[in-house]
């Protein structure tokens, strides 16, 4: 990878999401354009990474992943400012679906393995697990909300495989990517369905996603 090319698009992406994070302490104007410029961000990184590399199919092959998690933030933001239900419901359904493509563009490269079985499991019933907390309030999102935790898991297995499996270096990257999806997953269910909304949280939330988006991004250019 060429660092004269990556390096200052890692700089923007990096000034979008310090402007998208500072812009949530006010979110009765909404933050709808800066989460859109910043998801744009990592889509616009995967593609630089990939052609300053060597792994340029790798990006067609994740481009419906990245497609899917953009349209989400977009469909979540506008959920954060009208509060519909329709609109959360439709933002989990699109990163559902990026999730899912991931693991299908990783499994291009590695064969499906246990650790992804394993993980989904694990993922799905953690969340039962989590749901039993009083203050906890699922209701009709239960079901999707532990499907939803089993694929997210289930990314996190895939990239296990890939990083222990393959060893290289863009698999650990892809790795680190996949564990703060996860984290950031983790913050939603305490951003939406807890009492409250703790600025912290949601800043926390934002921050992990975005950096998972990209250290996957990043692994395009090894």
């Amino acid at each position: 990878m060429d660092p004269a090319v990556f390096i200052p698009a890692l700089g923007v992406y990096g000034i979008l999401l310090a402007r998208l994070v500072a812009r949530i302490k006010d979110e009765e104007k909404g933050y709808g354009k800066e989460k859109t410029a910043c998801s744009m961000g990592f889509v616009a990184l995967a593609a630089i990474a990939a052609l300053a590399g060597s792994r340029p199919r790798a990006f067609r092959q994740l481009l419906p992943a990245l497609l899917l998690c953009l349209a989400g933030d977009v469909i979540l933001a506008l959920y954060n400012h009208d509060r519909r239900p329709g609109l959360f419901l439709g933002g989990l359904v699109s990163f559902l679906g990026g999730h899912a493509f991931f693991i299908w563009g990783l499994c291009r490269v590695q064969p499906l393995g246990w650790p992804v079985f394993l993980a989904a499991l694990l993922g799905g019933c953690g969340v039962l697990a989590l749901s039993r907390l009083p203050c906890l309030k699922l209701g009709k999102m239960l079901p999707w909300t532990v499907v939803y935790g089993g694929v997210v898991s289930a990314l996190v297995g895939k990239a296990c495989q890939l990083a222990f499996g393959m060893g290289e270096p863009w698999c650990f990257l892809v790795l680190a990517g996949a564990v703060l999806f996860w984290i950031s997953d983790l913050l939603i269910l305490f951003l939406y369905f807890w009492p409250g909304r703790h600025p912290r949280i949601h800043a926390a939330n934002l921050i992990t996603y975005y950096l998972a988006m990209a250290f996957l991004a990043v692994s395009l250019g090894f």
